[in-house]
């Protein structure tokens, strides 16, 4: 009898802290309940390098997006990166020609690099997950994103005409493939 009761109760304890989860994960348009990075300020630091943390975080903010509108039909997807891994030189360069290839759009933003701020190069690896939202045949939950990893990376960090950061990368990609599952983390 007391024995059946514990089991009663561990049961109980991990249906309540469970169900939760999983509600959530299965109603996410996506399948996922990680959200792209956003950076709520780009302006540290205001003098010298930048931390590999700040790097990382500022590329991950320039990378990860959401596109189009769950449930507004069309194409709509998320972007993720998982896996990454960077380095920053620990001097720092004038910016040149070459650096403006880095001059893109960015979710309907012009960015244009400050000539007179000084550029860090980076390299490093990632691991880019598109996952589309998940709805009837075409997408299934679990089974509804594309990845690639870019393992030898290369790039910039440099700040635009208001002063704000960005981190930005290049490289081969290595597709992983087609209908796997949204990354963990």
């Amino acid at each position: 009898m007391k024995l059946r009761f514990t089991l009663r109760i561990i049961g109980c304890t991990l249906l309540t802290v469970l169900t939760p989860t999983i509600l959530t994960a299965q109603t996410l348009p996506y399948g996922t309940a990680r959200q792209p990075q956003t950076c709520s300020s780009r302006v540290e630091p205001k003098k010298g390098a930048l931390s590999i943390e700040q790097a990382k975080m500022y590329f991950l903010c320039d990378q990860e997006s959401q596109f189009g509108t769950p449930g507004q039909g069309g194409s709509n997807f998320v972007r993720l990166i998982s896996d990454l891994t960077l380095q920053v030189a620990s001097n720092s360069r004038p910016a040149n020609l070459t650096d403006l290839e880095y001059n893109t759009n960015q979710r309907g933003e012009h960015l244009s690099i400050s000539m007179d701020k000084p550029v860090y190069d980076i390299r490093g690896s990632f691991t880019r997950h598109t996952c589309y939202e998940i709805r009837g045949r075409s997408y299934l939950p679990g089974k509804n994103c594309t990845v690639e990893q870019y393992p030898n990376s290369t790039g910039i960090c440099f700040q635009n005409t208001f002063g704000d950061w960005h981190c930005r990368m290049k490289g081969s990609s290595k597709k992983i493939g087609r209908d796997l599952p949204p990354p963990e983390k």
